[in-house]
């Protein structure tokens, strides 16, 4: 959740507002908007954005 409420336009270069990207288990990805959100997500592998359980090599850490 970004806590800035002012609309920040996103790196790509397509002007539009930028939004959170987060995995499966909320975990903040990158930036993105509508125009880059395929791109950005064509770098991960497809099952960190659909499986919560995904493979990692880092421990993952939850709150509850």
């Amino acid at each position: 959740m970004s806590w800035n409420k002012t609309p920040i336009a996103c790196r790509c270069g397509s002007g539009e507002d930028r939004y959170d990207l987060e995995d499966a288990c909320g975990y903040f990805v990158e930036f993105v908007c509508d125009s880059c959100i395929d791109t950005v997500k064509a770098k991960y592998r497809p099952e960190v954005f659909t499986d919560s359980n995904y493979w990692s090599d880092e421990p993952k850490e939850y709150e509850d």
